[in-house]
């Protein structure tokens, strides 16, 4: 009688752990290979889990093999934090990078005139982001396809992603195709913030960082990482604790947020494909935008850089402008903490380690 299936999982999450990328993956393909065709239900849903992360690893292999060369898909992140603008062929995503940052972008009428990931700052009052045009997602990129596997790994590791869909031209096919490509790497759309954040540690028990927690809430998140096997991890709370994206992340899944672009609304069929695409995936947030009218994109710009309109809670919808004042503290390894102003703080200029998560517009000033 095998093992169960979420047992098995946990298992071979502590086998992988210390090893080298090549040695998991190693690991990973000696139980797939144990894990037969024919056994259903939570054994298929491990035998997914454990392609995926095959897949990721064979992502960031594809990735460094060109070390010593010119990665035309390696993007040196700045700013506060890296979005991601994806699509099939001829949506749009280029001209909309370039009118929101002034990036040099090719804007063409032919398809794959982006053959290189090509990045742009858009500056607010909460900071900077690098948002960054790509090649077209194509079917098969976890196959070879197209750029193959390096764009994959350039998407799966973003911040957030703009999901650009020309509403006239079978939207939801074509949103699908990057959905399914994102699939073969564990990723989730979410529409953001991930607000509850799993990080596996190699050591320190299970810690709590970021806001404080209810007690039946921590009770309920330990029960989870404890029911995954899982003895030293951080979990991080940025807004309101999340226990399915806890749950899902201790599955093995990556959650991206995700905000759904649509282009072409104007022209005649693009309510209905917009509706189509709306109706398709109604938990992701959908803007209309057209390049060309600088009055369209500042509701895409105020849901990046700040909040969605029409959020009555006032919470980050794709970026979480809450960070770790780690972050802020770049390389500076000799900071221990910091003064706070703002909200995240119960008085001004409260003294806190590290660990402590600040709001959208908080002063920190670090010690």
């Amino acid at each position: 009688m095998p093992m169960p299936a979420r047992h098995l999982w946990s298992q071979i999450q502590k086998q992988l752990h210390g090893r080298t990328e090549p040695e998991q993956l190693r690991v990973l393909r000696g139980h797939l290979d144990n894990l037969h065709d024919e056994w259903k239900g939570p054994y298929k849903d491990l035998r997914d889990r454990l392609r995926r992360q095959v897949s990721r690893l064979e992502g960031h292999d594809a990735v460094r093999s060109r070390a010593g060369q010119h990665d035309p898909f390696h993007v040196k992140r700045q700013g506060e934090a890296t979005i991601v603008f994806a699509c099939a062929p001829n949506a749009g995503k280029s001209a909309l990078v370039r009118a929101l940052t002034g990036a040099a972008t090719i804007v063409a009428d032919y398809p794959f005139s982006t053959p290189h990931p090509v990045p742009g700052m858009l500056a607010g009052e909460g900071g900077a982001l690098q948002l960054v045009d790509t090649h077209p997602v194509v079917s098969g990129l976890a196959a070879g396809e197209g750029p193959g596997r390096p764009l994959l790994h350039l998407l799966s590791i973003a911040d957030a992603l703009a999901l650009v869909v020309d509403v006239t031209d079978d939207p939801v096919a074509s949103a699908q195709v990057v959905f399914d490509e994102l699939e073969t790497t564990g990723v989730q759309p979410v529409a953001g913030p991930v607000a509850t954040v799993f990080s596996p540690k190699g050591k320190g028990g299970v810690k709590f960082t970021g806001r404080p927690l209810e007690r039946s809430d921590e009770q309920g998140a330990r029960t989870l990482v404890e029911a995954a096997h899982v003895e030293h991890a951080e979990v991080a709370v940025r807004t309101d604790f999340d226990a399915g994206q806890l749950r899902d992340q201790l599955d093995g899944d990556i959650l991206l947020p995700v905000v759904l672009v649509a282009t072409a609304a104007q022209r005649p069929d693009g309510d209905t494909g917009l509706q189509a695409l709306r109706s398709h995936w109604p938990h992701l947030p959908a803007l209309t935008v057209d390049a060309g009218q600088p009055e369209s994109l500042a509701p895409l710009r105020t849901l990046l850089l700040e909040r969605a309109a029409d959020d009555a809670a006032a919470t980050t919808v794709l970026v979480p402008l809450a960070s770790d004042v780690a972050a802020k503290a770049g390389s500076q390894g000799r900071v221990k903490g910091a003064r706070i102003w703002g909200a995240s703080v119960g008085r001004v200029g409260l003294t806190v380690s590290l660990r402590h998560i600040v709001d959208a517009g908080d002063g920190v000033l670090l010690a």
